[in-house]
């Protein structure tokens, strides 16, 4: 099956589970690329010569596409409601 055809053969609700999962990972890598940012202002100890380094778009959302996929993984073998 294709991935247009397993798209097409999902329902609302299972769409809306896919949305709700990616959401959370989204959350999840928000997370994890601030604590990495704050590790690095800890081991530069805040200098004011450090560079200042944001969270992207690009770098947030492929993050939590990575989350999503081993998130998925795991609650498609914990969960029969999962598409």
């Amino acid at each position: 099956m294709n991935l247009s055809d397993w798209l097409y053969s999902l329902t609302i609700k299972d769409h809306l589970i896919l949305i709700f999962i990616y959401l959370i990972c989204t959350y999840l890598s928000r997370i994890s690329l601030q604590g990495l940012i704050n590790i690095y202002d800890e081991k530069k100890n805040f200098s004011k010569y450090r560079v200042q380094l944001r969270i992207s778009p690009g770098s947030l959302l492929s993050l939590a596409f990575i989350y999503s996929i081993i998130l998925y993984k795991i609650g498609n073998s914990l969960f029969n409601f999962i598409p």
